[in-house]
């Protein structure tokens, strides 16, 4: 009964990696924004970029939620900016398999 319930639980907690995704960099630009913006700490920020590069973080993306967002502890201000940032960088959509008929 406990394996039962600990694959439900498992299941009922799984995150999208399009999801985790977006929390890695919202959780970079807020913790670059702290530093650079309130703290004005450069050994931090330098610190903190060279995460985002070890990462493999998209940089624009993390610019854009710095500078294009005012409030970055509000997640829907983020999610506006990102959704402005991913608008603007997504590839053309190609045309559906039947779109020809």
């Amino acid at each position: 009964m406990e394996l039962i319930q600990t694959f439900q639980n498992r299941l009922l907690r799984y995150e999208s990696t399009a999801l985790r995704d977006r929390q890695a960099h919202f959780s970079a630009a807020r913790n670059l924004a702290r530093a650079q913006f309130l703290l004005g700490d450069a050994e931090l920020s330098q610190r903190l970029w060279q995460d985002v590069a070890d990462r493999g973080l998209d940089v624009e993306r993390i610019e854009q939620l710095m500078y294009g967002c005012w409030f970055q502890d509000d997640p829907e201000a983020m999610a506006e900016a990102d959704a402005a940032y991913q608008s603007r960088t997504a590839p053309p959509e190609s045309p559906g398999i039947f779109e020809h008929c």
